[in-house]
């Protein structure tokens, strides 16, 4: 894990550097200053919303192993976020599992399946908003190679995960004889963690559930690239709603490289990247940069050590589970 950690850190430190580059920082500050920061209300708003349609997704993905009741959901997603900001390498991501366990008793690795067929799905809507700005206006050639290659990825990824649940026989028939060649109970490990995990798949065959979980995930993302395109409008930039799809998507592929706490550095590279490509001033771009990342995470962040409290532990301890988890 500290080698996860290590990673991120220098990777946040080298997109920091490339983000404020050759940049006056008088320009950031007079751009600061110049902003209207009523549209911050707004964007707070929309941060709750995102959450609490995040808990309600995760919901659906969920029940098919254990049914919460959405008060409780949002309780336990508001903490995984929480801590998906404040750990470096997206090491919160274990963090609703964790919880899960630990009210419910579900295996950890049957809980972690759901998380990555959330992930897959926030990435096949990313790579979907991609494909329909492409065909509006033109995006840097780094960020059309990466989205070609992320929608190559994310599609074997999910069809591997449908033929896992669906061909579940099968499946175990393939892998069996691979997981025998190792020590007995090495092996052993494997195959119970795998049966849990495909256990946590279940949602998959299901398809209005999993249309649903679709359409919730256009909402997500179509959210978080509204609140992009009413920070346009506190700055006072003059793009399209089109421009804070791309520039949603852009910051996206960015933050999935491993990065330091809050995603600091990668999501303000990014972020300056397509505001640029986009014909903003650098200066503009990085104080934009700087103040949508702080409106989209300090909600998270805030909800979530309020509802810490709840959990009858503490944060120290808490990572410390998290660490012993891994």
């Amino acid at each position: 894990m500290k080698k996860n950690i290590l990673i991120g850190c220098l990777i946040s430190a080298l997109f920091i550097f490339l983000a404020v580059r050759g940049i006056n920082f008088s320009d950031v500050i007079k751009s600061f200053r110049s902003a209207n920061y009523l549209y911050a209300i707004p964007i707070v708003l929309l941060m709750v919303l995102v959450l609490y349609l995040r808990s309600y997704r995760w919901g659906i993905i969920l029940e098919p192993r254990v049914k919460y009741p959405q008060w409780p959901l949002f309780v336990i997603t508001a903490i995984g976020f929480m801590t998906i900001s404040l750990l470096p390498a997206r090491l919160g991501e274990f963090t609703r599992p964790l919880l899960v366990k630990q009210k419910s008793g579900i295996r950890i690795s049957s809980t972690m399946a759901t998380i990555v067929v959330e992930r897959v799905f926030d990435l096949l809507t990313l790579m979907v908003v991609l494909c329909l700005v492409i065909l509006t206006i033109s995006l840097p050639p780094q960020i059309f190679k990466a989205g070609v290659i992320i929608l190559a990825m994310v599609l074997v990824i999910f069809v591997v995960l449908l033929l896992l649940v669906i061909k579940k026989d099968f499946s175990l028939r393939l892998i069996n004889p691979l997981l025998d060649k190792l020590p007995a109970r090495f092996g052993s490990i494997i195959k119970n963690q795998l049966q849990a995990f495909i256990e946590g798949l279940e949602l998959l065959p299901d398809i209005q559930k999993t249309l649903k979980v679709a359409l919730l995930s256009v909402a997500i993302w179509g959210l978080l690239a509204f609140s992009c395109y009413l920070m346009f409008f506190s700055f006072g930039f003059k793009l399209s709603i089109i421009n804070a799809l791309a520039l949603t998507v852009i910051i996206a592929i960015g933050v999935m490289l491993p990065a330091a706490p809050g995603f600091v550095g990668n999501y303000h590279y990014a972020c300056v990247l397509g505001l640029t490509f986009f014909g903003i001033g650098e200066a503009a771009a990085l104080s934009y940069a700087i103040a949508l990342h702080f409106l989209q995470l300090m909600p998270v962040i805030v909800i979530g050590l309020g509802f810490l409290p709840s959990q009858k532990i503490s944060l120290p301890s808490f990572f410390k589970r998290e660490e012993a988890g891994l």
